[in-house]
Protein backbone atom coordinates (compact mmCIF):
# COMPACT_ATOMS: atom_id res chain seq x y z
CA UNK A 1 0.00 0.00 0.00
CA UNK A 2 1.37 3.41 -0.99
CA UNK A 3 1.22 6.05 1.72
CA UNK A 4 0.23 9.54 0.61
CA UNK A 5 2.63 12.28 1.63
CA UNK A 6 2.07 16.00 1.22
CA UNK A 7 4.31 18.08 -1.03
CA UNK A 8 7.15 19.48 1.13
CA UNK A 9 6.05 23.10 0.80
CA UNK A 10 2.44 22.22 1.62
CA UNK A 11 3.59 20.23 4.67
CA UNK A 12 5.79 23.11 5.83
CA UNK A 13 2.83 25.52 5.74
CA UNK A 14 0.72 22.98 7.61
CA UNK A 15 3.37 22.67 10.33
CA UNK A 16 3.86 26.44 10.56
CA UNK A 17 0.17 26.91 11.34
CA UNK A 18 0.29 24.53 14.33
CA UNK A 19 2.08 27.00 16.60
CA UNK A 20 4.55 24.31 17.67
CA UNK A 21 7.49 25.64 15.62
CA UNK A 22 9.21 29.02 15.91
CA UNK A 23 10.90 29.14 12.51
CA UNK A 24 11.44 27.62 9.10
CA UNK A 25 14.60 25.92 10.37
CA UNK A 26 12.65 24.14 13.13
CA UNK A 27 10.09 23.04 10.55
CA UNK A 28 12.89 21.72 8.32
CA UNK A 29 14.33 19.64 11.16
CA UNK A 30 10.89 18.23 12.00
CA UNK A 31 10.30 17.30 8.37
CA UNK A 32 13.65 15.48 8.20
CA UNK A 33 12.65 13.48 11.29
CA UNK A 34 9.34 12.66 9.56
CA UNK A 35 11.21 11.15 6.63
CA UNK A 36 11.39 14.00 4.13
CA UNK A 37 14.65 13.99 2.21
CA UNK A 38 17.22 16.79 2.15
CA UNK A 39 16.09 17.54 -1.41
CA UNK A 40 12.54 17.96 -0.09
CA UNK A 41 13.62 20.18 2.79
CA UNK A 42 15.90 22.27 0.57
CA UNK A 43 12.79 23.45 -1.27
CA UNK A 44 12.07 25.63 1.78
CA UNK A 45 15.31 27.63 1.53
CA UNK A 46 14.16 30.69 -0.44
CA UNK A 47 14.02 34.13 1.19
CA UNK A 48 10.36 34.69 0.40
CA UNK A 49 9.26 31.26 1.56
CA UNK A 50 11.33 31.56 4.75
CA UNK A 51 9.71 34.92 5.48
CA UNK A 52 6.23 33.48 4.92
CA UNK A 53 6.84 30.42 7.10
CA UNK A 54 8.43 32.45 9.90
CA UNK A 55 5.47 34.85 9.82
CA UNK A 56 2.98 32.00 10.02
CA UNK A 57 4.90 30.50 12.94
CA UNK A 58 4.75 33.82 14.82
CA UNK A 59 1.03 34.26 14.11
CA UNK A 60 0.21 30.72 15.22
CA UNK A 61 2.25 31.05 18.40
CA UNK A 62 0.57 34.37 19.14
CA UNK A 63 -2.86 32.74 18.78
CA UNK A 64 -1.84 29.94 21.13
CA UNK A 65 -0.55 32.42 23.69
CA UNK A 66 -3.79 34.43 23.59
CA UNK A 67 -5.89 31.25 23.88
CA UNK A 68 -3.87 30.05 26.88
CA UNK A 69 -4.19 33.38 28.70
Amino acid sequence: MTQFRLHPVERAFELAKTGIYRSRSEISRAMEKDGYTMADVNQLEGTSLTRQLNGLCREAQSRLTKTAA
